[in-house]
């Protein structure tokens, strides 16, 4: 009891510091750290339903992730995403370019710290573009392991909308067998920050995540999250699969 007491404090507070994309589907909570020459291929996969029959409801996205650590401390990422909403085709949706670092690791400030730096270049007329800056932290608890990622995004080109929008994850996992581990995770977007609305109004999901790994180089994520304002989808589920090479 006094360890979740410890994580709920860890979370709360994390969650007054900072503010996730809203494609939280697709999304996970990052680790800052970085393997030098080491690539993975990752597939997503994120399906959310909505009572009030908007945007959100009965939509699909994917994405297909190549990840290179070129340094210890330096790694790149391509992502290529694809969105399908309710009766219409699965589409290509945008290309994101991202560049992840290292900074620094527990055994010099007591947690894993990182950040990234990425530009969507969205398709088409699902303009416009995006560029965002984010921050990774990994503090490790006894059993149990706390990320966090904060972020601050820009809206680029044709349509966007002017200031920056905040968003945060976090996330708290205990081992479950082996290599497997089991917890909650919570995705909170607040949108434009000259913009801020009332709770209601923000895009707010909280819900379980189970991951790990098998076969050695083979990974999996999967999680069911609730919305918990009145402007998320109702019921949100993911299942991501990668390889390490």
């Amino acid at each position: 009891m006094k360890r979740l007491f410890v994580v709920s404090l860890a979370v709360i507070g994390l969650n007054i510091f900072a503010s996730a994309v809203s494609a939280q589907t697709i999304s996970s909570v990052g680790s800052p750290n970085v393997s030098k020459d080491v690539t993975v291929i990752e597939t997503r996969l994120g399906y959310s339903t909505d009572k009030d029959g908007g945007a959100q409801n009965q939509r699909l996205r994917g994405r297909f992730h190549v990840d290179h650590g070129f340094t210890n401390n330096y790694a790149a990422r391509l992502i290529i995403a694809g969105d399908k909403r309710r009766n219409t085709n699965y589409e290509h949706d945008s290309i994101t370019f991202e560049n992840r670092f290292d900074l620094f690791d527990a055994d010099e400030i007591g947690f894993d710290f990182g950040m990234r730096g990425s530009y969507t270049l969205k398709d088409g007329d699902k303009k416009p573009d995006n560029i965002t800056i984010g921050f990774y932290e990994l503090l490790p608890l006894k059993k149990w392991e706390i990320r966090a990622n904060q972020f601050i995004s820009h809206e680029i080109g044709e349509g966007s909308d002017s200031g920056v929008s905040l968003a945060n994850r976090i996330q708290a996992t205990y081992p479950l067998i082996n290599n497997h581990r089991i917890g909650v995770e919570t995705f909170n977007n607040f949108g434009i920050v000259k913009n801020l609305s009332g709770y209601s109004n923000q895009d707010h999901v909280l819900g379980t995540v189970l991951k790990g790994k098998f076969m050695e180089s083979f990974a999996y994520e999967t999680g069911y999250f609730t919305g918990i304002s009145n402007n998320s989808p109702d019921h949100n589920y993911k299942l991501f699969l990668s390889k390490r090479f």
